[in-house]
Order: structure tokens, then C-alpha cells, then sequence
């Protein structure tokens, strides 16, 4: 589904990514992961378009959208819920979630998946009134996690969707995720928790200065101690 060939990332003379060849098939969980610095959101946000792609190139579903404008992007099926929680702090959440389906013109199809999202997410229907900006930082996760699925995405990208909350909190997110996936949904999720993203993803990609430094099974990954060291600076329990 979605297919890198060796996509490069710059930002002036200091090169963040690096000659990435990677793929995302339909139906799969994969997890990015890699420490601080790595190029993690670079790579991610170059896929959907927000920063410009150096070299390489970048298709989904066949179709070449290296340069292709953010909208479009979005409108082929690709999504990226970005780092950091970036809600409408001024609006509020029926505001927020409408604004994710801006690129949709089937005003039955926006309602029928409003309310699967806010099946899945029920504290936005508790908080459907409330501006974004007095709701928890959990709460604001969840909320843009579900505006970014307004837009009936065929695949989703997460960047680090655990960043900053509670592990009980963390716990119900990834919950969220691992019912995604059982939708059928297509994801690539960036996160430095590492085990508990190796917990649900299919396979796993590991960055370090901006360069592939592993590809395989999330099992595989998981399951090695020395792996995990030597990529990741930790073991597994």
C-alpha cells in the first residue's frame, strides 16, 4: 500500500533522513521506531507532504504522490495524526472532528462516521460540546486521533501517539489502536515506547540518524534482548 524508495529528508545542509526504502502493506500494523533524533517525524511528515521529500519517492496504492499537496494526500486515503496533541485548542470537539471530514462532500457518510468514532472514543461524546482546550491531555489525543479519521482513511499514520500521558492512559490509546486494526485499518505508528508498540504491531522498522538500522518482525525485534539493546538502548523484561 505504501511503498518508499530511498526517500531522503533535508532541512538545509543537515540531512534528516536518509535513503529510507521501506513498505506498509494492506491490513498491517507497522511500528517506526528509534530514539530522539532519529528523522522518526521527518520520514512521516515527508510522506504526507508537510515537508518536502529530497530524493527518493513515495507511492501509495501504485500512484507516485511524492510531491503531491497535503489535501490531496488526504483525499487518496492517507492520514497523519501529527506529534503533539495539535488540536483547535478555541473550538470545540464537534468543531474539531467536523473539520477532519472537510474533505469529504457525503454529508450522510461525515454523520455515519461521526458516530462510529464517537462509539469508540464515548469521553468525546461526554466532552461533544467543550472546547478542545479544556479537555485532558488523554482526552486531546483522543480527540485527534478520531479527527483524523473523519477523513476515512484507507491508512493511518501515528506519530507518537502515547507522547507525554499517564500509562493508564497510554493503555486505553493503544487499546484504540489495536481495535483499529481489527477494523482492517492500514497504520504506521512512530513511538518510543517501544515494547508496547512491538506488543501490537506485524513488523517493525528501526531509525537511527536518520538510516534504516533494522527491518523485520515485530516479534523478532521484541523477543531479543540484544536487539533491543543494540537499536533501542533497552531489553526486554
Amino acid at each position: 500500500m505504501l511503498q518508499l524508495t530511498d526517500v531522503s529528508v533535508s532541512y538545509g545542509p543537515i540531512q534528516a533522513v536518509r535513503n529510507v526504502s521501506a513498505t506498509v502493506e494492506q491490513g498491517e500494523i507497522v511500528a517506526l521506531l528509534g530514539p530522539n533524533g532519529a528523522g522518526k517525524t521527518s520520514l512521516v511528515s515527508s510522506i504526507v507532504g508537510i515537508i518536502p521529500v529530497s530524493s527518493g519517492s513515495v507511492g501509495f496504492d501504485g500512484e507516485d504522490i511524492t510531491r503531491t499537496p497535503v489535501e490531496s494526500i488526504v483525499r487518496k486515503g492517507l492520514t497523519l495524526t501529527p506529534e503533539g496533541r495539535r488540536v483547535f485548542a478555541g473550538l470545540s470537539v464537534a468543531e474539531n472532528l467536523r473539520l477532519g471530514a472537510s474533505t469529504q462532500s457525503d454529508r450522510a457518510a461525515v454523520e455515519e462516521t461521526l458516530e462510529t468514532y464517537l462509539e469508540m472514543f464515548p469521553i468525546l461524546r461526554e466532552r461533544y460540546h467543550q472546547t478542545a482546550t479544556t479537555l485532558s491531555g488523554g482526552e486531546q489525543q483522543m480527540l485527534a486521533i478520531a479527527r483524523s479519521l473523519m477523513s476515512r482513511p484507507r491508512m493511518l499514520m501515528l506519530d507518537e501517539p502515547s507522547l507525554g500521558l499517564a500509562p493508564r492512559v497510554v493503555e486505553r490509546i493503544f487499546e484504540h489502536i489495536v481495535e483499529l486494526k481489527q477494523s482492517g485499518l492500514t497504520m504506521l505508528v512512530v513511538e518510543q515506547n517501544a515494547t508496547e508498540a512491538l506488543a501490537f504491531a506485524d513488523r517493525a522498522y528501526v531509525l537511527a540518524s536518520g538510516k534504516l538500522v533494522f527491518e523485520g518482525a515485530a516479534s523478532e525485534l521484541a523477543s531479543s534482548d540484544r536487539l533491543m539493546e543494540a537499536y533501542l538502548g533497552t531489553g526486554v523484561d
